[in-house]
């Protein structure tokens, strides 16, 4: 260890340093001499004497008990003029990292434990968390790879007011303080507006729709024009059950959905199953699904019986991403549950369901309305028509009327409309 001279205009600095340093320190030892003696001024000067014999002559002023462990090791210098002789103590011990512990009359020196010394250093701090969840900033805080904490530090949260308590270093609080308050802010919220509607053939043609994938995948003609000029999309799609290709597009931005939808419904051509909203946070998702739950009895293994049930839905999962220029980019998973055989089992018959599911992800403007298509199903349609009233009279009534039983193929359509809302 290199020898350390001090000064008196040095050591009055250290002093006022070593104040607020926070270094371990027993103050119980002090207590074994008056004030009049902790405060009888000493002069010294030595050069490269070893600190332990420099702590040992200190110590004689006041025929104090010490014993020096081997650790403390090194040489320093030491030029006092009528210093209090507490001040030079305190200040030949914490400028070697030092520490006193009273054992009786004895006064134990050793070398300081690193974690005392830096844990005597740490303050605590109540953070509190208005719009983040508490519990998210405290894992990101302590992340193990990139932990915001110093070795000694930790962090704790009071679920019930949303607040962090922080333990750490006054430079490391000022740090965390300022992390905390740039990530608790508001977050954006997001109008998903979805219409789910059936359609007969041809429809999308009179909406103005011109499909940008078919049913190998992404295929954008070049002269799609403003309906899929653009567009960004990946439209992987897993199909356990039955055909089930994928159509994505653009709606043309002077198309009044609503009056349109309306209008094709009057004249029998569509039928609008559903027309939630939902709200959500950025990056939050929101799940939306509209159908049956088909009950089924369930036969236990000692004869026990109870009614479950199982979901038949038609499900539409987005999760909306709020870019720096105001666009929305939407992850969008659109499941098809529908009842399929009646199986046996072992404890009694069980009902199956045929499950579709198609996921893609697009980028929309605020406002504009996103299609998806190319989902078939098949109605089956009873048509009687008969000659009125003799057409109901027995006998007579077969010759003047006519029955036919027919499928109808129609495809669902699925309309999604991401709008940012302005914060207040």
């Amino acid at each position: 260890m290199k020898p350390i001279k001090f000064s008196f205009r040095a050591l009055s600095l250290l002093l006022v340093l070593c104040s607020t340093s926070g270094y371990a320190m027993e103050n119980s030892w002090k207590s074994l001499l008056s004030e009049e003696q902790r405060q009888q001024p000493v002069s010294l000067n030595t050069d490269k004497m070893p600190l332990s014999q420099l702590i040992q002559l200190l110590a004689d002023q006041h025929q104090l008990n010490i014993l020096i462990t081997d650790q403390v090791s090194g040489e320093s210098s030491l030029k006092l003029n009528k210093v209090a002789w507490q001040d030079a103590f305190d200040t030949l011990l914490t400028s070697h990292g030092l520490t006193v512990h009273t054992q009786g009359s004895m006064l134990r020196i050793d070398v300081a434990d690193d974690a005392a010394v830096d844990n005597s250093q740490h303050r605590s701090i109540l953070l509190s968390v208005n719009f983040a969840k508490a519990s998210d900033l405290a894992s990101l805080l302590k992340n193990e790879q990139q932990s915001f904490l110093s070795p000694n530090g930790a962090v704790s949260v009071d679920e019930r007011t949303n607040t962090l308590i922080v333990r750490d270093t006054p430079e490391q609080l000022a740090t965390i303080r300022q992390l905390v308050n740039d990530l608790d802010v508001p977050v954006k919220q997001v109008l998903i507006e979805a219409r789910m509607v059936t359609v007969k053939a041809n429809v999308s043609k009179e909406l103005g729709i011109r499909w940008g994938a078919s049913e190998y995948g992404l295929a954008i003609p070049e002269d799609a024009g403003s309906f899929v000029k653009g567009m960004q999309v990946d439209l992987p799609a897993t199909n356990p059950a039955g055909t089930f290709s994928a159509n994505l597009a653009r709606l043309s931005d002077d198309i009044l959905l609503d009056l349109e939808l309306t209008a094709l419904e009057q004249e029998n051509k569509a039928e609008i199953i559903t027309s939630p909203k939902i709200f959500t946070s950025n990056q939050q998702p929101a799940y939306i699904e509209q159908g049956t739950e088909i009950p089924y009895v369930e036969t236990a293994a000692h004869g026990a019986t109870a009614v479950q049930f199982k979901k038949a839905v038609m499900g539409l999962s987005v999760t909306p991403q709020i870019t720096p220029n105001n666009h929305v980019l939407m992850e969008l998973t659109i499941t098809q549950n529908t009842r399929g055989d009646t199986v046996a089992t072992p404890t009694g018959p069980a009902v199956a369901i045929d499950t579709q599911e198609m996921s893609t992800r697009v980028l929309a403007k605020n406002g504009e309305t996103i299609v998806l298509g190319g989902i078939f199903q098949e109605h089956s349609l009873n048509d009687d028509s008969r000659v009125p009233i003799l057409g109901s009279l027995p006998l007579l009534g077969n010759l003047l009327s006519h029955q036919q039983q027919r499928n109808e193929k129609r495809e669902l359509m699925i309309f999604v409309t991401p709008t940012i809302l302005p914060q207040t």
